[in-house]
């Protein structure tokens, strides 16, 4: 439980990092989105699915009420994509350096075409300039990009209490090295 709080407690700094960001900085497109590193964090995290759900739910629901989107909006993309991160890294066992930046720079993308994707179809709104909500989204995903291994290294050190590495393997290989077999080295 105390490590659900954490993972919480770091999704909250993030949005408030990044609130004081959007606050304090003259251009908007080239700050980094660590609300939605953090809810990535999360779906590597070894925790329950259940809380973690519930944990990206809480954060895109904040988000939402922070930025002024339409409420479920954020907590419905953090959602998709807190389970499609938990299945990837699961899936193909990835985790690294690498991993989390594609993963952060992907997300990137998929929330920009999601949101225009919903603005278009749900709302009516014209597309509007196609090439400056391109470049605004790169500008943005390789600012993620760039964040998203800070955001992980402080996930890991203090919210998740485990050591990070930069090829941190996920629990599920943990023990299957050559050390010795299937107990890991360690003696029977």
């Amino acid at each position: 439980m105390e490590r659900v709080v954490r993972l919480l407690l770091l999704g909250f700094l993030a949005l408030f990092a990044q609130s004081t960001l959007l606050a304090l900085s003259p251009i908007r497109d080239p700050l980094p989105d660590l609300a939605l590193v953090a809810v990535l964090f999360v779906a590597t995290a070894d925790v329950a699915v259940p809380w973690c759900v519930a944990l990206a739910l809480a954060i895109g629901y904040f988000f939402d009420l922070r930025s002024g989107t339409p409420v479920g909006l954020h907590s419905l993309l953090f959602e998709v994509l807190y389970l499609a991160g938990r299945w990837i890294q699961r899936r193909f066992f990835l985790a690294g350096v690498l991993f989390e930046v594609a993963l952060a720079v992907s997300a990137v993308w998929l929330v920009a075409a999601a949101v225009v994707a919903i603005r278009v179809l749900a709302q009516g709104h014209e597309p509007g300039d196609l090439g400056s909500i391109a470049l605004s989204t790169l500008l943005r995903s390789l600012s993620t990009g760039l964040v998203a291994p800070a955001v992980f290294w402080l996930g890991n050190r203090w919210a998740a209490g485990r050591r990070p590495t930069l090829a941190a393997r996920p629990s599920a290989l943990r023990g299957l090295g050559s050390e010795g077999g299937a107990a890991g080295g360690r003696p029977a």
